[in-house]
């Protein structure tokens, strides 16, 4: 089986993986399948939106049920957490937007909001508009840089192909080495 059709049979599910592995990399090569044909546009935003909202959720309830135990067992943690309830208290709705756009604040961030006691409700409606704008933005920058890649290179459509192949392993190798390094920094 051949990457193409392991492409076209499998496309979404590997998708779906690899936006909760790593999201921005893979919504942007996501569009750059789509404006090549394997995906549906329209599919590859709401599967980035749907898998941003729910792990939003997943963190945010994780947060609100375990979220203050976790974090008074670090003094910077409780730190950090005292900081983000008073950002939370003065700005809520840009708060809940900003995590989204925040990287590496990404996990944090919600659980970090349903441990300050945000309400679920607002929490869940902000996280949809967030969700939202940031499959939306970073779709459209797929779909444009992959017209313009197509425009200024000009190749087959196995030079694509290969093309996408190879930032596909760039981006994995990128998480993988990012994964690596996290443990040596703490």
């Amino acid at each position: 089986m051949n990457f193409q059709q392991l492409l076209l049979e499998h496309g979404y599910w590997m998708l779906a993986l690899g936006l909760l592995l790593e999201g921005e990399t893979v919504l942007l090569l996501g569009a750059f399948g789509a404006q090549r044909g394997y995906f549906e546009p329209l599919a590859v935003f709401a599967l980035g939106c749907a898998v941003a909202w729910s792990s939003d959720q997943t963190m945010f309830w994780l947060g609100r049920w375990k979220g203050v135990a976790v974090l008074a067992r670090s003094r910077r943690l409780a730190r950090a957490a005292v900081r983000a309830r008073r950002l939370v208290r003065r700005w809520p709705h840009a708060s809940v937007v900003g995590v989204r756009f925040a990287y590496g604040l990404r996990t944090a961030g919600p659980v970090l909001l349903g441990a300050s006691g945000l309400p679920p409700l607002q929490f869940a409606v902000l996280s949809a508009v967030s969700a939202a704008l940031w499959a939306g933005t970073f779709t459209t920058l797929g779909w444009v840089f992959s017209h313009a890649l197509q425009q200024v290179l000009g190749y087959a459509a196995q030079a694509q192909l290969a093309l996408l192949g190879l930032l596909v392993l760039a981006a994995l190798a990128g998480w993988w080495f990012a994964r690596r390094r996290k443990p040596r920094r703490a």
